[in-house]
């Protein structure tokens, strides 16, 4: 697979990603988000069974962004989460808390 660049440096509170529609051949995705530095805020990746869909999307995870992994002080750092054995129509990352301290962002690979 490839991976897609779905955010690109958001701060803002309630920005949507991209929404990827991996088909239903493509059983193991990963998330990975990307802190510019060390963040405060929450964000989520979510699915929903329509990529169009307006309402509240089904949370697949809840990050903290200040649990993303920093490698040094003033330095960037990612955080990848693995979903396994299983189909999405639509998925995405949501901004839920305001980020603070820098910019995140992610990528998508589905294999």
């Amino acid at each position: 697979g490839v991976e897609l660049l779905i955010l690109d440096a958001q701060t803002v509170d309630e920005t949507k990603s991209i929404v990827v529609c991996p088909g239903h051949g493509i059983k193991n995705h990963t998330v990975t988000l990307k802190a510019s530095a060390a963040l405060t805020g929450m964000v989520y990746v979510e699915t929903a069974n329509d990529p169009a869909y307006t309402g509240q999307w089904n949370p697949l995870s809840i990050v903290n962004a200040a649990d993303i992994p920093i490698v040094a002080v003033g330095a960037a750092g990612e955080l990848q989460l693995m979903y396994s054995n299983v189909t999405f129509t639509a998925i995405r990352v949501r901004i839920d808390v305001v980020i603070a301290g820098g910019t995140l962002s992610a990528t998508y690979l589905g294999q």
